[in-house]
């Protein structure tokens, strides 16, 4: 009897898949509404003719569905207090990594898919810098290195990407100390410039000012904070930088404020007000971060991201009904300020209450998702699935409502949201993470693509030589594309007909996995029913896959049979 050797279709390239929302350059302050509705229109763009490529930018709305394949599910990883990780500053860095792994591999398990790490709590690092001492959380003493030595940013980010998942650094600008029972050490910015920081309240029943912060209303400071983060930019392959809601302290500054002498002697433009000064300083720092990540991305060829988190209410009394701490009066920085001027990608506003509230959750981000669509940016919700263990604890069924909410179609710049904190993941608090799996995360996702003049717009080559054997789907990786990038990580889809893979390749009920590897397993079921897509995802999870050539075993035993009944080539038969 003859055996055939295993016969391929190598299919060509058709369509190259670009999914996210169409970016437009930053809006001239005037005539805003008109423009924006630009915004919803289908951005295409000629590819190269040689290979017939096609790249498409779709506005959110095409891919709001209650199971969407892109959306942003993101986890707060706060190492400040060993709240989240490391939980024991004076463990091993054995017992230190093999925690971090346990909480990647519980993060992808649960269907999220972005990493949010917390490497600079109070001017230290939790990673090698030349420029900030080690942190207190890490080692127990700041300025002492781990011993043995390792580097947690590398191995995060390493270990983050193996499995798929994305990872940013997440940094506090401004925080020196917060923490009596720490010394800062000798090579701490508050050491080596003592006249760049000021003391504050931590809170309204602080008496002794045990908040020490950095000045924002000082060049010097603006210009350490872009060194710090030009570092980790350069040196590490971190999809993204992320700042918290931690500006001007929360307790509110002094009655003679600590900066009244900053006031006067650092204020070239004569800003009339010290308030406006204030948020000017905030919004200097932003621009000149942004500005200095777009630099190395565009020297590196990078495609680092910068968002913020920033207090969930921008102005007491907007929108309508809600009053509250203002981000605006209160921590004297403006989030609608960096959308205008373009220097930030997104926006993570920290919407940390319940629907139907005093401060309604629903009537707030709609508010956000509507200013971040007006300057064609993209917003992820951060979510307070820490309230599940607070006072007044929450029911999962909040947590479900805000995800459904974000999910509408009318929710159109909204692509996901962050969960503060894996704290609460790690407990499965009242059986969460059981509850989204069967549910919300029912289904795999990947982050949108974000989209600008210094982001990554040269979509992946399709997967090469996709095939069947053995009960795996298997792929080769493709050619690099134009920019020289190579796929990071690939999307697996299972339809139940080459049909659907058309009419559903946008429905993220379809994806099996995404995996940063060359092959996935398939149950039985899976092998003998479905029909395979495999795509590519790039750096900027720009996406490229071919949606109407499918693979499956049912056409490989059909075409096995064409080659038994009428062999084209002896070279396929073998003894």
């Amino acid at each position: 009897m003859k055996k055939f050797a295993p016969y391929f279709l190598l299919f060509c390239i058709t369509l190259h898949a670009q999914v996210g929302k169409g970016i437009t350059a930053p809006l001239p302050a005037f005539n805003l509404i008109e423009k924006a509705v630009s915004n919803n229109a289908l951005v295409e763009n000629p590819g190269t003719d040689a290979t017939n490529l096609k790249t498409t930018a779709f506005h959110g709305a095409a891919f709001k569905n209650p199971t969407p394949k892109v959306d942003l599910r993101g986890v707060f990883l706060p190492s400040v207090s060993n709240l989240s990780w490391p939980t024991n500053r004076h463990a091993s860095p054995a017992a230190q990594q093999a925690e971090l792994l346990a909480i990647l591999n519980d993060i992808k398990a649960n269907g999220y898919n972005t990493v949010f790490l917390q490497v600079r709590p109070e001017s230290d690092a939790l990673y090698a810098s030349t420029i900030d001492p080690w942190s207190y959380w890490l080692t127990g003493t700041q300025g002492t290195a781990p011993t043995p030595f390792w580097d947690p940013l590398e191995f995060a980010v390493k270990e983050a990407h193996a499995r798929g998942l994305d990872l940013h650094a997440w940094l506090n600008p401004y925080r020196v100390k917060q923490t009596p029972t720490m010394d800062l050490a000798p090579n701490n910015v508050a050491n080596l410039h003592p006249t760049w920081t000021f003391q504050a309240r931590l809170n309204a029943k602080d008496k002794a000012l045990s908040l020490k912060m950095l000045n924002p209303g000082l060049p010097e400071v603006r210009n350490y904070i872009v060194r710090v983060v030009q570092d980790i930019a350069n040196r590490y392959d971190v999809d993204g930088i992320h700042f918290d809601d931690y500006f001007y302290p929360y307790s509110g500054m002094e009655v003679t404020p600590q900066d009244a002498k900053t006031y006067l002697e650092n204020n070239p433009t004569k800003i009339a007000t010290i308030e406006d000064w204030r948020r000017n300083n905030v919004n200097l720092m932003i621009g000149m971060v942004y500005d200095a990540i777009q630099t190395v991305n565009i020297s590196q060829n990078k495609n680092i991201v910068f968002g913020v988190s920033p207090f969930g209410i921008w102005k007491s009394g907007t929108p309508t009904g809600i009053s509250g701490t203002s981000s605006f009066s209160a921590l004297y920085c403006d989030p609608i300020a960096w959308l205008h001027s373009n220097k930030v990608d997104y926006l993570a506003p920290q919407l940390y209450w319940k629907i139907t509230k005093a401060q309604d959750y629903m009537a707030l981000s709609k508010w956000w998702n509507d200013q971040a669509k007006l300057y064609g940016k993209q917003l992820y919700v951060s979510q307070g699935y820490y309230r599940m263990d607070y006072t007044n604890p929450w029911e999962t069924t909040e947590i479900q409502n805000q995800i459904n909410h974000n999910r509408l179609a009318h929710m159109d710049a909204t692509f996901g949201q962050i969960a503060y904190s894996y704290t609460t993941i790690k407990k499965n608090s009242k059986g969460l993470n059981q509850v989204l799996n069967n549910k919300q995360h029912k289904y795999k996702s990947f982050a949108p693509p974000i989209l600008g003049p210094t982001k990554d717009s040269i979509g992946p080559i399709m997967p090469a030589n996709i095939r069947l054997e053995a009960s795996k789907i298997l792929w080769d990786t493709p050619e690099a594309a134009l920019d020289g990038d190579l796929p990071v990580k690939y999307v697996v889809y299972a339809f139940d007909n080459a049909e659907e893979a058309i009419s559903k390749k946008n429905d993220g009920s379809k994806i099996l996995d995404i995996v940063a590897g060359n092959e996935l397993t398939l149950t039985k079921t899976q092998w003998s029913t479905k029909v395979f897509v495999v795509s590519s995802l790039d750096k900027n999870n720009n996406e490229a896959g071919d949606f109407t050539k499918t693979h499956s075993i049912r056409a490989l035993k059909s075409k096995h049979c064409e080659l038994a009944i009428n062999p084209t080539n002896e070279a396929d038969a073998v003894n």
